[in-house]
């Protein structure tokens, strides 16, 4: 069982590997069935298949789905970095907020924004869901650079 400050410390490995580019997760730091949401939607619910089917467990899930969103981000914003800023965990639930900086690959424009952030964490300090909510617009034009 990890203590509140040994899995901030592993987060903040995790924001470091982010930032470097890297698609590489501190060891066991999210459950191998691990949600992620943005803006109180599944990232399964996207793919249009039932979240029981295997192939959208393993594309959307745990570390699987965490570097394919990764990718994703990493194609819109060239160098995405982000700050994590007000982190605190607190029975099972770790808080805070993102700032996201990077270079939009469709006009190249400086892109920051702020987007708050909650992990639900196991007793074994595993992150079972990360959701993200960031403004509608915002996520609106992340997509437009994206498809660009």
């Amino acid at each position: 069982m990890l203590t509140p400050g040994e899995f901030v410390g592993r987060v903040a490995e995790w924001v470091a590997a982010f930032n470097r580019g890297s698609l590489d997760l501190p060891d066991g730091i999210l459950h191998k069935d691990a949600v992620f949401r943005l803006n109180g939607r599944a990232y399964e619910d996207t793919f249009g298949r039932p979240s029981t089917d295997p192939l959208v467990r393993l594309v959307a899930r745990g570390p699987g789905g965490y570097r394919l969103l990764v990718k994703a981000l990493q194609y819109t914003l060239t160098a995405p970095e982000i700050a994590l800023r007000n982190f605190e965990i607190r029975h099972g639930l770790a808080t805070g907020h993102i700032d996201l900086t990077g270079r939009l690959r469709d006009t190249a424009e400086a892109w920051v924004s702020n987007a708050d952030v909650a992990m639900t964490v196991d007793i074994d300090g595993h992150v079972t869901e990360l959701a993200i909510q960031m403004d509608t617009d915002r996520v609106a034009r992340l997509q437009q650079a994206r498809e660009a």
